[in-house]
């Protein structure tokens, strides 16, 4: 059989209206494909729920004499039988004809009969409820429809608020990579500040030292604009020198200070670079107890040498 063929057999298995044959091919399918599977659950509920839809109906009057009529005809061998099978004739196939009550017909007759009944009342509800939809069985019954319609309705609202979620996640980690970038500036920002803090605090004990000596740098041929003061404690050798004006260090230099005492050999001191705009602050600690010393600036190879190698950039006279 197709797998239309099987489609068509869901609403009659969901009925009760399958033959044998049918209803075991059905079932043969049934483990092998969710889609049928699914479909035969909806039907099934659909046609429980298609007993509420139906008004009920009050038996004729006559009803009760000609089922009594019947009983007491009825060996109890029979009526036993008839009570196992009772739970699965549709209701409607015990009527009795009144003809047949007053006519006295034979108990295999009236089986005949019924059995005819059945199969009509079979054959009957097969061809309805092939032609249903599962469209028109929710139809049939509103509260089926409305129940339908409200899931849909939520599935929808669950779709939009996820996406709002989502939505709202994305701008939320932007909003979060921002702020931890402008964090991350700030710390630097802070860490600069303390390093000017920590020299301006170091300048500003220097300036106070009672052995402090001053000295100006001025700029030669190399740098004629250049200019710094250098402030330097005879008594313990630290020394601060604030210079502008100079120009970038080319790749691999920087500017190392000299102190030079008399004629002796100049004395190194640290090194330092300059930022964009010329400016550059160092704190050093050069040889104390040195009587009229004078200073230099010069051009060196990174990391310092241990006597000058390069061009002077920047000079003072004795202090």
């Amino acid at each position: 059989m197709m797998h239309e063929d099987y489609k068509e057999l869901l609403a009659l298995e969901a009925a009760g209206a399958l033959d044998a044959g049918e209803r075991g091919a059905l079932l043969e399918h049934l483990p092998s494909c969710e889609e049928c599977r699914a479909e035969l659950r909806e039907l099934a509920d659909a046609a429980a729920a298609l007993v509420y839809t139906v008004e009920p109906v009050r038996p004729p009057a006559e009803l009760r004499a000609h089922v009594l009529a019947r009983v007491r005809g009825v060996d109890p061998s029979e009526a036993r039988a008839a009570d196992t099978s009772a739970a699965f004739v549709d209701p409607s196939e015990v009527a009795v004809d009144p003809s047949e009550a007053h006519a006295g017909s034979r108990p295999e007759e009236s089986r005949n009969g019924r059995a005819r009944r059945t199969s009509t009342s079979t054959s009957d509800a097969r061809g309805l409820l092939s032609g249903f939809s599962l469209w028109q069985i929710l139809t049939a019954r509103p509260s089926l429809g409305f129940g339908a319609a409200f899931a849909s309705i939520v599935v929808v609202l669950l779709g939009v608020t996820s996406l709002l979620l989502w939505s709202q996640n994305r701008t939320l980690s932007a909003e979060v990579a921002r702020l931890y970038d402008r964090l991350r500036e700030t710390q630097g920002e802070m860490a600069g500040q303390r390093e000017q803090l920590a020299s301006a605090r170091d300048v500003n004990e220097l300036l106070l030292a009672p052995g402090a000596r001053f000295a100006e740098l001025s700029g030669k041929k190399p740098a004629p604009q250049a200019h710094a003061m250098l402030a330097y404690d005879r008594a313990t050798g630290r020394a601060v020198i604030m210079a502008t004006g100079l120009p970038p260090c080319p790749a691999g230099h920087s500017y190392q200070l000299w102190l030079i005492a008399g004629d002796k050999n100049p004395m190194p001191g640290g090194t330092f670079k300059t930022d964009a705009g010329g400016r550059a602050r160092m704190s050093d600690r050069l040889p104390a107890d040195v009587g009229q010393p004078t200073f230099a600036v010069t051009l060196e190879r990174e990391g310092g040498v241990s006597s000058p190698e390069g061009e002077v950039f920047m000079a003072s006279s004795a202090s």
